[in-house]
């Protein structure tokens, strides 16, 4: 199903606030176990090369099991060397333990909450796993 093109608006207005600070690797983590983050972070990816003026390369560890995420962060780190912006896309940290790596690798982190789908402690509980000092705030999505 195609969300409405309102909607995809929506997403990068609340993207572009994700702009400010001084970052070159962002984790989007979605609240909810068992969701995916891959649209926001594909959306992310496109507004940081437009608004940053750098490549924006996307990484997904989804569905990788933990001994398989070093790559990617190799990877990510390669890219952030050459002068581009690493924007990874994980599973829930609740719902899988993969994502921590990535997380600690990365300059800062965005929550993905979906209305009307995430609990208000699965978004405190993922909070907490990060720590709160690592992310930039959240979006919303619908699902």
């Amino acid at each position: 199903m195609t969300k409405p093109a309102g909607t995809q608006q929506q997403l990068y207005q609340q993207l572009l606030t994700c702009m400010r600070g001084e970052w070159h690797s962002m984790v989007v983590i979605p609240a909810s176990p068992g969701a995916s983050a891959s649209t926001v972070a594909h959306a992310l990816a496109e507004v940081s090369t437009l608004v940053r003026g750098k490549k924006a390369k996307l990484f997904s560890t989804e569905g990788l099991e933990v001994n398989d995420v070093s790559r990617i962060i190799v990877d990510m780190m390669q890219h952030i060397a050459s002068g581009g912006l690493a924007i990874v896309s994980i599973d829930s940290v609740i719902g899988a333990q993969s994502g921590i790596p990535v997380t600690l690798a990365v300059d800062v982190a965005l929550l993905v909450v979906e209305l009307g789908v995430t609990h208000t402690d699965d978004a405190k509980r993922t909070v907490d796993l990060v720590g709160a000092q690592k992310f930039l705030g959240a979006v919303t999505i619908e699902s």
